[in-house]
């Protein structure tokens, strides 16, 4: 008897989580969900959307038909909108260069109601890269706490650690990136006591001394040569100050800050004059796709400047680079001439075709994640014309972007959702460079992942494939003594 009792229960319970609408009443307005996936642009092959009632509140069960435009459906039911993996990449793969039409209805209550229906765009522009690398970091200031750097497959929710501070004493890992998404050649930086900068070339890896002595500083905000033969960084001076006001928090500055090219080949720095001048700030290097550019922001620099950061305003300028022989050029040009608009350009990223500029444009400063004000803006190198990106953009900070290798994908940082946090977003970049409404990295339940992960997100990259690393290998180097050291050598 009692089995019989244990199975009506169990099909009672069922029942319950999967009960359809019945006789709901008809909204015109449209489902409030999130993330907010309404309208979006997504490409074929990415993770299930799944979402869930904003806020909830008395809300139970939400009942969601996806409709393909050329064929297809798919059905989710349940406390939050879950759908099958493999039921929804066939019916996003169906429906490319086409919309899905999700109809959704929620019960609240023990009252239905079905909403306005609204469309979900599948572009025809694939997004080749397997997954995402992205740096994890808790909310502070002064102490590193529990950080790393991931991976994540778009296809999936499947998220693996590449390294991971708790296992080299919470020391702060960060800066990292990879040459075109190419998992064989990577960088990143170790902060504190087990200091290092790590350098992956085709089957090597090298820790290197976190600072070269005649320099006098460290190897940050990397970007590799398309060649795989040099890296460019910044070596910073860097500082913060802590505000009063409640929107604002913390400013990042440099006090000093220039820019060098490392060659893996001879571990030799190279540093030229004409991007280490003593009155001029350089920073956030970026070579062309074609590798013949070195792209970097400039700002004149100021008294005081712990006082006035206020009046740092960054240009986005270029140098010529000849690989041959690692030198710059004789003349530096202003691509974006930030500062005649009373406005800091920063962090520069040229799409792989050579077509688009992508920065960030903000009222001062170098550190576009905690200014609110922070927006994305888009350069077209043929006309020059420079305009804000205004399918990404929100109220709040957007930050840290990055370009899939065939130039129609873009994914970056935005504090949108809570004015807290930041999270990543991809958006879709069409021929003229103009981008759709973003949509938020998918997580296989939304509400309890953001409602429960107090982490930022931020230096998001493309990976084109899964990157296969000896973790236990690389924390003994690390938590070991030994290091490479660096030659420097200066150009007049």
């Amino acid at each position: 008897m009692k089995y019989v009792v244990y199975i009506w229960l169990t099909l009672s319970l069922l029942m319950g989580c999967s009960s359809l609408p019945e006789h709901p009443q008809i909204s015109d307005a449209l489902p409030p969900i999130f993330p907010d996936y309404i309208g979006v642009t997504i490409p074929d092959g990415i993770a299930p959307l799944n979402f869930d009632v904003k806020g909830r509140k008395s809300a139970d069960i939400i009942d969601v038909v996806v409709k393909g435009g050329k064929g297809g459906e798919v059905h989710a039911n349940g406390k939050y909108a879950r759908f099958d993996m493999e039921e929804w990449h066939v019916l996003v793969h169906q429906n490319v260069g086409d919309s899905l039409t999700l109809t959704v209805s929620i019960r609240e209550d023990g009252t239905w109601t079905q909403y306005k229906p609204f469309s979900i765009y599948v572009s025809a522009d694939a997004l080749p890269e397997w997954g995402l690398t992205y740096r994890r970091v808790p909310p502070g200031y002064d102490a590193y706490g529990n950080m790393g750097i991931y991976q994540r497959n778009l296809s999936s929710f499947e998220e693996q650690a590449l390294v991971e501070n708790t296992a080299i004493d919470q020391n702060c890992v960060n800066c990292h990136a990879m040459n075109r998404g190419n998992a064989e050649q990577f960088t990143f930086h170790v902060r504190g006591k087990y200091g290092a900068t790590i350098v992956g070339t085709e089957g090597k890896t090298e820790v290197l001394a976190p600072q070269n002595q005649e320099l006098g500083g460290g190897m940050v905000y990397p970007f590799w040569h398309p060649s795989g033969s040099f890296i460019a960084y910044s070596t910073n001076e860097t500082h913060q100050n802590f505000h009063q006001l409640r929107d604002l928090r913390v400013e990042v500055y440099d006090r000093k800050s220039d820019i060098i090219i490392y060659k893996p080949s001879t571990h030799e720095i190279l540093l030229d004059s004409i991007l280490a001048k003593p009155d001029v700030l350089e920073n956030y290097p970026a070579f062309s796709p074609d590798g013949e550019w070195l792209y970097f922001t400039s700002a004149q620099r100021v008294d005081t400047i712990w006082k006035n950061y206020q009046d740092v305003k960054y240009d986005i300028c270029r140098i010529r680079f000849d690989a041959a022989t690692g030198m710059m050029g004789d003349s530096i040009e202003t691509v974006v001439d930030a500062r005649s608009m009373k406005k800091s350009a920063n962090m520069p990223r040229i799409s792989y075709d050579g077509r688009f500029l992508l920065y960030t444009m903000t009222d001062y400063g170098c550190f576009p994640i905690w200014h609110p004000e922070a927006d994305l803006w888009m350069m077209d190198l043929q006309t020059g014309e420079s305009f804000p990106l205004d399918g990404a953009n929100s109220n709040d900070s957007e930050s840290f972007h990055n370009w899939s290798l065939n130039s129609h994908w873009i994914v970056f940082t935005t504090r949108r959702d809570d004015g807290l946090y930041t999270t990543l977003y991809l958006a879709h970049v069409d021929e003229h460079g103009r981008a759709s409404k973003p949509f938020c990295l998918p997580q296989q339940n939304p509400k309890e992942y953001f409602a429960e992960t107090i982490y930022s997100i931020n230096t998001p990259e493309f990976v084109q494939t899964e990157i296969h690393r000896d973790k236990a290998q690389l924390y003994k180097r690390l938590l070991g003594s030994e290091r490479v050291s660096t030659a420097l050598k200066v150009a007049d």
